[in-house]
């Protein structure tokens, strides 16, 4: 990682000898996401806690605007903010007293959690073609997990009544994170170039033994402003 910051922070002090091109864009496109929860069940004393999960799912479609700096042929910079869009599931935590063989109380937790942030990368092209261009990038994205729930606790008394208590919660962890893509463009014109591009990052949650993947694959259309 520490190479990673040299490297972002240092060539392109090296590069501005060349003649400058520079571009905007916009993209949208699929988000897919993999978990990973490591919440186990917990046992104090007679009380047993039980988590489980379910309905995960995307949500919020993922999209990123952007400004680059073409140095080189081979070579630029790409500034711009990035959104993964959102992950909804439910999690359900049961307690039981096992000394009583009943349940005491039930926690359902409706979840989002959504990242995104600003990046600013390295750009490697290779023209297979005068038409059609690879890329290579390697950066940083500096952002945030935004972690928005719904609980409604349930809790049962002695005598049978039940007890609910809804309670909205919001949270957010600041990150700065690498990030590797590869992206393939077409041209479409002097000015105009079509750009699929495939990212991915990983968040913890680790306030409730969460762990997440997000996948986004990209279609974005970019303007050439100078050459």
């Amino acid at each position: 990682m520490r190479l990673l910051f040299i490297l972002l922070f240092a060539l392109p002090n090296v590069a501005v000898a060349y003649p400058v091109a520079h571009y905007i864009g916009f993209g949208s496109g699929y988000a897919s996401t993999e978990t990973e929860f490591n919440d186990q069940i917990r046992t104090l004393g007679a009380i047993k806690e039980t988590p489980s999960y379910s309905d995960v799912s995307s949500a919020d479609a993922p999209w990123h605007g952007f400004v680059g700096f073409r140095f080189h042929p081979n070579y630029g910079i790409e500034v711009g903010y990035r959104s993964y869009g959102s992950i909804e599931f439910t999690k359900t935590l049961t307690t039981l007293d096992t000394s009583q063989s009943k349940v005491t109380s039930s926690s359902v937790r409706q979840a989002d959690i959504s990242t995104q942030g600003f990046y600013i990368e390295h750009v490697l092209s290779y023209a297979i073609t005068d038409y059609f261009i690879i890329q290579g990038r390697g950066g940083v994205l500096i952002g945030n997990a935004r972690y928005t729930d719904t609980e409604t606790l349930t809790t049962f008394a002695e005598n049978g009544d039940a007890i609910k208590v809804v309670q909205p919660n919001t949270s957010n962890d600041g990150f700065i994170k690498g990030q590797v893509a590869f992206s393939a463009l077409l041209k479409s014109s002097d000015q105009w170039l079509w750009r699929l591009q495939v990212n991915q990052i990983d968040i913890d949650h680790s306030g409730e033994q969460e762990s997440f993947s997000h996948w986004y694959t990209s279609l974005s259309l970019e303007y050439q402003l100078q050459e």
